[in-house]
């Protein structure tokens, strides 16, 4: 059966008006609405940070909750190998990711831990979409968090979706596939329950949001950023980033993982120093969870 678009965003609880959106059941427009200034939360505990190589991450938040952030495990040369074992993550709350190249997203390890953890899906629109068509039981929130610019609360968690500049194709059986287009890119800041804020930039190269939007608005405390060159941001242009968006700490990603891309974080700490001297750089290991605050 064929849905009209109003009826689709009547079926949201939305209707369209002639000026903009109201609420359907209490009819009060949302036109002009101030946004109230935004005020980070305070609160005890930790938050754990584990590399898993390349752009793969496991967060655990100051209440325990396990993010699994662009999780490529099979192939990944990167991945510690107690990840490759089937159930060796125990649990995972949910899984973000950010874009569909296969060196972020792979099918296979979808497939694989939506299967065994059953965990909340935050993905761009167009990924979100193509993953529950590839994988029906998928718990995708795309009517949660959908696109950049929004904000929701997850148990706690405010994760917003951002801007990144860069592709988005996904190729379905390695490297060697067929691309097919599931979306723009994005980033995600991450403001955890004890108030901690994280950006990870996703794939991205330099672009002006870093200052006037991450910066100015988000002002993370940790930023995670990719400096590998070639397919994102290298030394130099990582380093300038992190002058733009002045967190207190960066984590460097998406090296050592091919021959072609930056063999270590040496040349990034190095161009920090001059570029940005008041952050400090967390090389991190993969493998080793790591407990920030």
């Amino acid at each position: 059966m064929k849905t009209s678009r109003r009826n689709f965003f009547q079926s949201l609880g939305l209707t369209i008006g002639g000026i903009g959106l109201t609420a359907a059941a209490g009819g009060v427009s949302t036109a002009g609405a101030e946004e109230p200034a935004r005020e980070k939360k305070q609160g005890p505990g930790k938050v754990g940070v584990e590399w898993l190589g390349h752009g793969s991450f496991l967060f655990v938040s100051s209440e325990g909750k396990r993010i699994l952030f662009d999780p490529w495990i099979a192939t990944n040369p990167s991945c510690p190998g107690k990840y490759k074992r089937k159930g060796s993550f125990e649990n995972i709350d949910y899984i973000i990711w950010t874009h569909g190249h296969v060196d972020h997203f792979m099918l296979g390890d979808a497939q694989d831990l939506i299967g065994d953890y059953n965990p909340k899906i935050i993905a761009p629109w167009e990924l979100s979409f193509f993953i529950k068509s590839e994988i029906p039981q998928a718990n995708t929130l795309t009517f949660t968090l959908g696109n950049k610019g929004a904000t929701s609360d997850f148990d706690g968690i405010g994760i917003s979706m951002v801007e990144a500049f860069h592709s988005a194709g996904a190729q379905l059986t390695g490297f060697e596939g067929t691309n097919r287009f599931v979306g723009e890119p994005v980033g995600y800041v991450f403001e955890f329950e004890n108030g901690l804020t994280l950006y990870h930039s996703g794939d991205t190269s330099l672009m002006s949001d870093m200052k006037t939007v991450i910066g100015d608005y988000y002002k993370p405390d940790i930023s995670i950023l990719p400096m590998g060159g070639v397919f994102t941001m290298g030394p130099s242009e990582a380093a300038h980033a992190c002058s733009m968006i002045n967190s207190k700490l960066v984590i460097p990603e998406h090296y050592a993982t091919f021959p072609v891309l930056e063999p270590n974080a040496e040349r990034f700490k190095q161009e920090v120093e001059k570029r940005a001297p008041g952050v400090e750089v967390l090389e991190l290991q993969p493998g080793k969870m790591v407990s920030l605050s």
